[in-house]
């Protein structure tokens, strides 16, 4: 059996998935998640080989499982809009593309699917979208107008409330102010509803004080490990996952039969 990287092992797939490979491509990422049952990457390539597939509700029970993780997670928002508005349920198809778009508020093949949503809609596509405050919050970020995207963000959470998505985003902007107190306040309401929240298990795991909080910091750090495993490895010497050399986990290659049960 050949042994290969996590991160090359999901490059891999992603091209069996680019190559229509999708028998493939679902039997290995299954194979993966035997081995890593959180892993995120692996969840999201699942869930667009099952939606390539033609497997919609295998593919909502996956991509479902990544948003609680990843709550604005892109390529999860635009597969869900697309299986929502095949099952006829044009205002969750809406929300979701929506959601995608405030991801990518300059994509244009996003901003082409969601005006014809609106149409579909409201029987009369508009001549722009326009954006939301989730949109404009994450322009502010990445704009490093940090002052303004909190704002934006504490207004629009208090006009929507269960938009974990953005109280998520919230906690990313509070780090990027360092106003590390409202990060973890935020973050530690995040995880009462959402326990496997990536970003918010990160903020604890990384922020809490070991003698103040040894157990929620283990908890979160054994959370924060099984979605990204990567980041068990980050050190001095690699400050950062993408540093982390990709050979720091190998997991055995599954040996794949075409027209056989492999997994």
């Amino acid at each position: 059996m050949t042994i290969i990287s996590l991160r090359a092992y999901i490059k891999e797939i992603d091209s069996f998935i680019d190559q229509t490979r999708l028998d493939e491509a679902i039997a290995h990422s299954r194979h993966i998640l035997s081995k890593y049952p959180k892993h995120i990457e692996t969840y999201r390539l699942l869930g667009k080989a099952y939606l390539e597939n033609n497997q919609n509700s295998n593919a909502a029970d996956i991509f479902q499982r990544v948003l609680s993780a990843v709550p604005d997670d892109f390529i999860s928002h635009v597969g869900m809009s697309v299986i929502r508005e095949e099952e006829g349920n044009l205002a969750a198809a809406v929300l979701h593309m929506e959601k995608a778009f405030e991801n990518e508020p300059y994509n244009s093949e996003i901003q082409v699917e969601l005006k014809r949503l609106y149409g579909k809609r409201d029987g009369m596509e508009p001549s722009k979208v326009r954006l939301t405050q989730g949109a404009l919050a994450r322009m502010y970020l990445r704009g490093e107008l940090i002052k303004q995207g909190i704002s934006e963000l504490r207004t629009a959470i208090n006009d929507n409330p269960d938009r974990y998505d953005l109280k998520t985003l919230l906690t990313e902007t509070y780090m990027a102010g360092n106003q590390l107190s409202n990060a973890i306040d935020v973050a530690s309401d995040i995880l009462k509803k959402y326990p496997f929240n990536l970003v918010a298990n990160r903020i604890m795991a990384r922020s809490l004080k070991t003698h103040d909080h040894p157990q929620e910091m283990a908890i979160c750090t054994k959370r924060l490990y099984a979605l990204s495993p990567y980041e068990a490895y980050i050190s001095e010497h690699a400050p950062s996952v993408e540093l982390v050399p990709d050979r720091a986990i190998t997991i055995n290659q599954l040996e794949w039969n075409e027209g056989s049960e492999n997994f």
